[in-house]
């Protein structure tokens, strides 16, 4: 039986954002990757399996009339993770400013290469080429890092997480970049014009949402977009809630400009 365009959420508080939602039996498929992933010209039963993923979202994109989608991958590295950026068009390296983050950079260095060789060889084989649902022809590119999650002081992030973020910049810019560029996962030298002031290749970064993301998550509405109402306070609180969410606003209309200008 074909693949055909999956039905999204629409949600009613947003009539241009729909969603896909994950579930656990997702990895279940991880094996069945690994299995294909390893395939040179034999169990052809296997396939169609690289290619589903990505025929599926394009069919759902044109049904919606979809600009962009977004998917959000599990913090793992394996093989259904490695099929989802592979078959992506662009990727964003998400960060927190802390040691563990510093290291899964680190580690990124040493996956990315990898990913890219495997399907680099599926591209090749004969297999692969006769499937119904076809492989990417080209890697991702990487677009940037978002640092997020950390406690800003006088809108810029506290001293504590700013030497993070410092160097976690430093081993994307000396460490991951020059692996990119290599595996032409990387974008052209001019366009980090479009980055943060002195912090190339960081998109933005984006604090901690407080106490606006339980109200967000509550209304089911965009940090943004929540109304006096929804923010359910008064006075001073309301006054600061207001200024937070004006500069959560900003960030993201910064972003998504960012993002739309490197990918256009």
């Amino acid at each position: 039986m074909p693949l055909t365009a999956a039905n999204c959420y629409v949600f009613t508080e947003s009539q241009n954002l729909h969603l896909l939602p994950g579930h656990i039996e997702f990895s279940e498929y991880d094996t069945i990757y690994n299995i294909a992933h390893q395939l040179t010209g034999s169990l052809t039963m296997f396939k169609n399996v690289p290619g589903a993923l990505r025929y599926v979202l394009d069919e759902t994109a044109r049904m919606y009339g979809y600009d962009y989608i977004l998917v959000d991958m599990s913090p793992s590295i394996s093989a259904t993770n490695a099929n989802i950026l592979m078959q992506s068009d662009y990727f964003i390296v998400p960060c927190a400013p802390d040691y563990f983050c510093y290291m899964a950079i680190n580690s990124l260095t040493k996956v990315f290469p990898l990913w890219n060789k495997i399907y680099q060889n599926m591209r090749t084989s004969t297999l692969f080429k006769d499937a119904d649902y076809k492989i990417k022809e080209t890697p991702p590119i990487f677009i940037g890092t978002i640092q997020q999650r950390y406690r800003p002081r006088n809108g810029a992030p506290a001293k504590s997480f700013s030497q993070w973020i410092q160097k976690i910049n430093e081993i994307v810019v000396n460490g991951l970049v020059p692996i990119l560029e290599n595996e032409k996962m990387l974008l052209p030298d001019s366009s980090k014009t479009n980055y943060e002031e002195l912090e190339p290749y960081n998109l933005k970064n984006i604090s901690d949402f407080n106490s606006l993301i339980a109200q967000s998550q509550k209304h089911s509405t965009p940090v943004f977009s929540l109304t006096d109402n929804q923010i359910e306070q008064t006075g001073r609180i309301l006054e600061t809630m207001r200024d937070s969410r004006a500069n959560f606003e900003e960030t993201f209309r910064v972003l998504s400009e960012r993002v739309i200008n490197l990918t256009t």
